[in-house]
């Protein structure tokens, strides 16, 4: 079952279908945004709430800081070579 697995996300990852996956994650982030113009909630909790869309912006730049942070900062320290700790 493993390699079939591995298989079908080697498929995914490759030529047409990251477009696909692209498309299809923005597609449903623009549904979310548009659901929002339509259905407000009773009682905001914050006064950001009260902006149609607030929720969908924030998780999409909350997304993109933690990638840029994962890719700047945590990555080189653990690609560093194991030998730099030994002194």
């Amino acid at each position: 079952m493993s390699q079939r697995l591995g298989d079908f996300l080697d498929r995914m990852r490759t030529g047409r279908s990251v477009s696909a996956w692209k498309l299809g994650l923005f597609a449903f982030l623009g549904a979310a945004l548009a659901v929002n113009f339509f259905i407000h909630p009773r009682q905001t909790e914050y006064f950001l709430d009260d902006y149609p869309g607030h929720w969908p912006v924030f998780g999409l730049l909350v997304t993109v800081a933690m990638v840029l942070v994962m890719k700047k900062v945590v990555q080189p320290l653990l690609n560093r070579p194991e030998d730099e700790d030994d002194d």
